[in-house]
């Protein structure tokens, strides 16, 4: 039997609007073997949860340069206690999901499958709701508007990449410099430093003589602010280049 998690293809043939709903018992059995991405917003949701700051949560719960949730060596979540999800009130956007898979179209329009589940899963599947309401139970809205957020500064990247021919270390690095040291490898060390909230805005900060906040929304918007900055100080630079070149001798 296939169950969420293995590579049967999915029909994306739900809308918002179609009967769902899906009772979790706690029962783990989704909490196994699977690789769970994380976004920066939810790599910062995570270390809140866990008292730790981004920097010493990438260094302990996520490896593959720091987008995916460590298991433990039975295969479990790095989270699973025995009470069941022990971050459950910051868990990834895909666990809230769960089971529901989501992809949208090129014209944006957003469509769901109902995953077939673990044989051992005890949650009940029903019609008793809709998409709709289970994604509201699921208080999803944070983590789709930041992934929104994030997608559109990161295709800001990608666009300086494509403009100047930068290798992806520097268009990814605040400094002029690997996003990693050279000694690691992305499965301990970060893809970017971008990805260290934290540490990102606790530089810049720093550099602008600002207090460090506290609320979640705040942290996420100045790491924003210092990405844009340095995003700003990328366009300068390549302007000053130019006008250089325009002046240059022959």
């Amino acid at each position: 039997m296939d169950y969420a998690g293995s590579s049967t293809a999915l029909v994306f043939d739900l809308k918002k609007e179609s009967p769902f709903s899906f009772k979790c018992q706690v029962c783990g059995a989704c909490c196994s073997n699977k690789t769970i991405r994380v976004t920066p917003y939810e790599a910062l949701r995570l270390a809140r949860n866990r008292g730790l700051s981004t920097t010493e949560f990438y260094q302990e719960c996520a490896e593959e340069g720091g987008i995916i949730l460590r298991n433990k060596t039975d295969g479990t979540c790095i989270f699973l206690a025995s009470s069941g999800c022990g971050v459950h009130p910051d868990r990834p956007l895909v666990c809230r999901l769960f089971p529901l898979g989501q992809i949208s179209d090129n014209e944006g329009r957003t469509k769901y499958a109902s995953m077939p589940l673990h044989p051992d899963c005890i949650g009940h599947l029903d019609t008793d709701g809709t998409v709709q309401t289970y994604l509201d139970s699921q208080e999803v809205g944070p983590y789709f508007r930041f992934d929104a957020v994030y997608e559109a500064v990161y295709k800001k990247m990608l666009k300086k990449l494509e403009e100047k021919g930068y290798p992806a270390a520097e268009i990814c690095s605040p400094a002029k410099s690997q996003p990693i040291d050279p000694g690691s490898s992305p499965r301990h060390g970060l893809l970017s430093t971008w990805l260290d909230i934290d540490k990102t805005v606790a530089a810049f900060c720093q550099k602008n003589s600002r207090t460090e906040p506290k609320n979640l929304e705040d942290v996420v918007s100045i790491h924003l602010e210092a990405i844009e900055e340095w995003l700003d100080s990328f366009r300068k630079r390549r302007r000053q280049g130019r006008r250089r070149k325009s002046t240059s001798p022959l």
